[in-house]
């Protein structure tokens, strides 16, 4: 007798379960989805600057002479009171972020107590090289350089380039500093944040 209570208890109970759970699944389904999209940002992780002094030939700079953004986005390069012709400066750029970001170019200026004044692409020579996953430190466009062997050769013609996530570049700029002294050069990375 139990039996066939059971025997026909059990189907009924499928059809009220399965009844509703098949209407939820006939009818348009709604989903709500936050997407956050994180846009491209470049950092500049590390540097290296000689200047080319007019009496003195060419050495490195003092480590309180340079300093960054807190966005790393700019160097900022003091040159003190001795004239100077050109200062190299070598930049390791590094893309820390999710998505590939697009090394654009470089603004760069001079600053001092007379006002700012804008670099021309005439005054300045960019050297990029080609961007890596791993450490520059055993590159010969990094590692054990002194300045008389820049530009190092293999260096990429022109930019854009594109920096894929964390991966790093080296870029080596030269600037004409015309004898500026007692000011900043500053040089601010240019490229694609996505955003735009």
């Amino acid at each position: 007798m139990v039996y066939a209570y059971v025997k026909y208890l059990i189907p009924i109970l499928l059809l009220v379960i399965l009844i509703p759970t098949t209407a939820l699944w006939s009818g348009p389904l709604r989903v709500n989805v936050v997407v956050t999209v994180t846009g491209a940002d470049l950092d500049i992780g590390s540097w290296r600057v000689f200047l080319n002094y007019t009496c003195d030939g060419c050495r490195g700079i003092r480590d309180d002479y340079v300093n960054l953004s807190e966005d790393y986005d700019v160097i900022y390069v003091y040159l003190n009171d001795e004239k100077t012709n050109n200062a190299w400066v070598g930049l390791v750029i590094e893309n820390n972020y999710g998505v590939p970001a697009t090394l654009k170019g470089f603004n760069i200026s001079f600053m001092n107590a007379s006002g700012t004044y804008e670099l021309s692409e005439d005054d300045y020579f960019i050297y990029p090289y080609e961007p890596t996953k791993y450490g520059v430190g055993d590159k010969p466009y990094w590692g054990l350089l002194h300045c008389e062997h820049l530009p190092v050769s293999d260096y990429l013609t022109e930019l854009p380039i594109t920096i894929q996530s964390g991966w790093k570049a080296v870029v080596w700029i030269n600037v004409s500093t015309y004898g500026m002294t007692e000011g900043d050069l500053i040089i601010r990375l240019v490229y694609d944040s996505g955003n735009s």
